[in-house]
């Protein structure tokens, strides 16, 4: 019974999960026949006209507008403006920035495979949005083989939005883009953290060489400490200095004996021979 119960649990789930699946699935939105034939015109004007720099064609488009559109290079140097300004003039609407950067991808394709040499039927889809319409037109170039797209809105103009050339490489140059990118990118990474590596490290020797400079600095100050703590030593007296204190002194006494009546006899032939400053003295001067 429990075996008999899973087993119908099971079947009912699995058909939930194909009914959401089929919800899911949405029908490809047909394009118009009107609206694949207007943007199908459009391409191929680009494609053999336009783009390769056909003379016969730039000289009456240059007739048509009254200005001279010499090729390419002039709707990248005019700007985006100059660009629909002159496709207007003609009935084609696009925008200037989107055109001149499928210019850029167009020369880029030209340069690698060679000159464009002849293309097959183009299809038209809509975008994963809903809003735009995608123009495929399988080429030829003299060297390889390249699919150029086509991007335009779903407007009543059918403005051309942008567009590029995919060139059709195979498996082996693919996974060896893919190797050379995979390589540079890691190799990039690898010098980076390399040169990190190198810069961590020169901390060590940057902390070394402060630390030797304060210790210097340090040695330097504490040399010169004891000579600015030492006291200065006393001005030494000089042999006239003592000559001349000892004339005042023996002046002094001489003068005293002359007031006191003594005679030099008298005090026995007394002489001043040195004399000594006392430091208990209360007379002592600082």
């Amino acid at each position: 019974m429990v075996k008999r119960n899973m087993k119908k649990f099971l079947s009912v789930l699995c058909i939930g999960i194909c009914l959401l699946g089929l919800t899911a699935c949405e029908p490809v939105k047909p394009v118009a026949p009107e609206d694949a034939d207007m943007v199908m015109e459009i391409s191929g004007v680009l494609t053999h006209y336009i783009l390769p720099e056909d003379p016969q064609a730039y000289s009456g488009l240059s007739m048509n507008i009254g200005t001279n559109v010499e090729g390419l290079d002039t709707f990248v140097t005019e700007g985006a403006e100059y660009t629909e300004y002159i496709f207007g003039r003609i009935g084609m609407q696009v925008e200037g920035n989107g055109f001149i950067s499928g210019v850029d991808s167009w020369k880029k394709a030209v340069a690698e495979a060679g000159q464009l040499v002849t293309t097959g039927e183009g299809t038209v889809k809509y975008g994963s949005k809903g809003d735009t319409l995608i123009v495929d037109i399988p080429a030829q170039f003299e060297n390889r083989d390249a699919e150029i797209e086509f991007v335009y809105k779903d407007d009543l103009s059918k403005t051309l939005t942008s567009f590029a050339v995919n060139i059709n490489y195979s498996f082996g140059e693919k996974m060896e883009k893919a190797g050379l990118n995979t390589l540079l990118g890691m190799g990039t990474v690898f010098i980076v953290l390399i040169l990190l590596s190198l810069l961590i490290g020169s901390f060590n020797f940057i902390n070394k060489a402060q630390s030797a400079a304060e210790k210097r600095k340090l040695e330097g100050a504490e040399q010169a400490a004891p000579a600015q703590n030492e006291p200065a030593a006393p001005a030494a007296q000089t042999s006239s200095d003592d000559d001349e204190i000892t004339a005042v002194i023996a002046a002094a006494i001489a003068a005293y004996q002359a007031d006191s009546g003594i005679s030099p006899a008298e005090s026995g032939g007394y002489y001043v021979r040195s004399i000594r400053r006392r430091t208990n003295n209360k007379w002592n001067r600082n």
